[in-house]
C-alpha cells in the first residue's frame, strides 16, 4: 500500500514536472517569437538613437574645440552646420532610395560619432591640432566660395542668352 502511494506520487511529480517544462519551454518559443516580430522595429529604434547620439557627439565636439576661443555665435553657425550635413546626408539616402532610409540613420550617426571622438582624440595628442582646428573652418568656406563662383562663371557662360524676338506691328 505504502509503496503503491510513493509510486503513485512519483508519477504525479514526473507529469508535474513535465507539464513545467512544457510551460517553461512554450513560454520560451513566446518570447523568442515577440523578439523576432518586434526586431525590425528594435533596429529603427537603434539606428534613430545612433544617429541622435552622432548628432550629439557632432555638437559637444564643436562646443569642445572651438567655444574656449571663439564666441557664441560662429560656434552656433558650426553647429548647424552638424546639423545640416546629419540631415542632408538622410535627404540624400531618402531621395536615392527610400528602403535605405534606417540604414542611412546608422551610417550618418556612425560617421559622424567617429569623426567627432577622432577630431577630440586628435585635439589631445596633437600639439598642433588647435591651429588645424582654428583653420580649417575659414579655409573650408573660402575654398567652397571659389568653388562656386568658378562652377557658377562657367555656366553663365555656356548658357546662352535668350534671344528676343522682335514683335512684328
Amino acid at each position: 500500500m505504502l509503496a503503491s502511494l510513493i509510486a503513485n506520487l512519483l508519477t504525479f511529480i514526473i507529469k508535474v514536472f513535465a507539464i513545467l517544462i512544457q510551460f517553461l519551454l512554450i513560454l520560451t518559443l513566446g518570447l523568442v517569437a515577440a523578439v523576432l516580430l518586434a526586431l525590425p522595429w528594435l533596429l529603427r529604434i537603434t539606428a534613430l538613437l545612433l544617429w541622435l547620439v552622432g548628432a550629439y557627439l557632432g555638437f559637444t565636439s564643436t562646443q569642445t574645440i572651438y567655444a574656449p576661443y571663439s564666441p557664441s555665435i560662429p560656434v552656433i553657425a558650426l553647429q548647424f552646420v552638424v546639423i545640416l550635413i546629419l540631415v542632408g546626408w538622410v535627404l540624400i539616402v531618402v531621395r536615392k532610395n527610400t528602403n535605405f532610409i534606417w540604414g542611412g540613420l546608422t551610417v550618418g550617426g556612425l560617421v559622424m560619432g567617429a569623426s567627432s571622438l577622432g577630431s577630440i582624440w586628435l585635439l589631445v595628442h596633437w600639439q598642433y591640432a588647435d591651429l588645424f582646428f582654428r583653420a580649417l573652418p575659414p579655409t573650408l568656406f573660402s575654398v567652397l566660395l571659389l568653388f562656386e563662383t568658378i562652377r557658377l562663371r562657367t555656366l553663365r557662360r555656356n548658357v546662352e542668352p535668350p534671344v528676343l524676338e522682335s514683335a512684328s506691328v
